[in-house]
C-alpha cells in the first residue's frame, strides 16, 4: 500500500531531533520494531489505527496519542498527536510499566512540546526513516 501518512519529529530548542536521538540510542530490535510500526500505520486510514497499534490518551494525558509496540520485553510508547489530516507528530518516546509512563512526567513534557509545536511548526521535521 502507498504511504498516506507523514510522521514528524520534535526538535528541541537547541536543534536536536529528540526522536532521532532516542532512536540512535536503541537496540537494533527496538529500531526495527519502531520502523515496522510506523510503516504499518503509514498506509492505513486513521480509523483503522486500533488499540494494539495506537491509543488516544485521557486524563492528565488528554490531547495526546500513543503509538504502541513492544521490543526487548518493554512496552514502548511514542507520545504525539495528529497534527494534520494525514500527519502525526511524535513528541516524546517513553516506556510503560505497570500502567505508568517512564519518565513519570512524560505527559507533561509531551503536552508542553505540543504547545511549542502548535506555535512554531519549525520545531518539527519530517521523519528521516524511509517508510516505503
Amino acid at each position: 500500500m502507498p504511504v498516506q501518512w507523514v510522521f514528524r519529529c520534535y526538535i528541541s530548542k537547541d536543534g536536536t531531533d529528540e526522536i532521532r536521538a532516542w532512536y540512535e540510542r536503541q537496540s537494533r530490535k527496538v529500531q526495527a520494531r519502531f520502523l515496522s510500526r510506523l510503516k504499518g500505520l503509514s498506509s492505513i486510514p486513521f480509523d483503522e489505527w486500533n488499540d494494539t497499534l495506537h491509543k488516544a490518551l485521557h486524563g492528565e494525558c488528554r490531547g495526546l496519542n500513543e503509538i504502541r509496540f513492544k521490543a526487548d520485553r518493554v512496552q514502548r510508547r511514542q507520545l504525539g498527536f495528529r497534527s494534520g489530516e494525514y500527519e502525526f507528530t511524535i513528541l516524546l518516546c517513553a516506556i510503560e510499566k505497570g500502567n505508568k509512563f517512564i519518565p513519570a512526567s512524560a505527559c507533561k513534557i509531551a503536552l508542553a512540546r505540543k504547545s511549542e509545536v502548535k506555535k512554531e511548526k519549525d520545531r518539527t521535521n519530517g521523519l528521516w526513516l524511509a517508510l516505503e
